[in-house]
């Protein structure tokens, strides 16, 4: 097989005649399968066979093992990609050291807080937690409408716990002192302190549509985006996210 580089540029370029190959092919019946020129088939057999890809028996060409299974790990490396394309604007302000796994943001909702839209990532958490019956999440920065929701929450029954950093606690005892300490005195809603750094905010939810979880992302200016997933990876990772801070908080006195 070539260098890395041309063997994936050989998968791209033919991609089609690997699936078509999955079973025996003549190169008539895949230039009536392709509606391709002769010429174009013949090139791409070749090169696929030079990589290993497909081999021949009599007339008919057939995918070998890693021509099977090639294409389903491209189709997977191009779908990563273009989601951690899609990520990057929120994702872009972390520090470069985050170890978000890059299986947790397969097939996640990714949204940018915009001048058009600028409440859209908060409004698209509100609606994927309701009717949660457990909430788990951690705290970096004060948003009203976030204060709001888990008040909600709480009210209705919801299970919540909460790791907060000093400074938020603060906040919250200083911008919303009435409504900070009903909170603080219910009976589903564990508050806990750090004295770590939180660069962004985690949580996990079990929902009537199953759990979900997710990361807020914040700047200076305000939240910047959110990325959502219901997928396993996700949401083990987020509750191994949020245990960690929770190992070594304290509770809120």
């Amino acid at each position: 097989m070539g260098d890395p580089p041309a063997f994936v540029d050989t998968v791209a370029r033919r991609r089609e005649f690997l699936d078509l190959l999955t079973e025996p092919r003549t190169k008539p019946e895949l230039v009536d399968a392709t509606d391709v020129a002769r010429s174009t088939v013949d090139r791409a057999i070749e090169s696929l066979r030079e990589e290993g890809l497909v081999s021949r028996d009599g007339s008919a060409y057939q995918a070998t093992y890693a021509g099977r299974h090639v294409g389903e790990a491209y189709d997977q490396f191009v779908s990563r990609t273009r989601t951690l394309q899609t990520a990057q604007p929120v994702l872009e302000p972390l520090p470069a050291d985050t170890t978000i796994p890059p299986a947790a943001l397969d097939g996640a909702t990714v949204l940018e807080a915009t001048p058009e839209a600028p409440q859209a990532p908060v409004d698209h958490n509100t609606e994927l937690v309701a009717g949660a019956t457990e909430f788990r999440g951690t705290g970096p920065a004060v948003i009203p409408q976030y204060t709001e929701t888990v008040a909600g929450l709480v009210e209705t029954g919801t299970t919540v716990e909460l790791v907060l950093t000093e400074a938020v606690v603060d906040a919250l005892r200083r911008e919303y002192a009435e409504g900070f300490e009903r909170l603080r005195t219910a009976d589903d809603l564990g508050l806990y302190v750090t004295d770590e750094s939180v660069p962004y905010a985690v949580w996990t939810a079990r929902t009537p549509d199953g759990p979900v979880s997710g990361l807020v992302v914040y700047t200076e200016s305000g939240i910047k985006g959110v990325v959502t997933n219901g997928t396993a990876a996700m949401n083990e990772w987020a509750r191994a996210e949020y245990e960690s801070y929770r190992a070594t908080a304290e509770p809120l006195d």
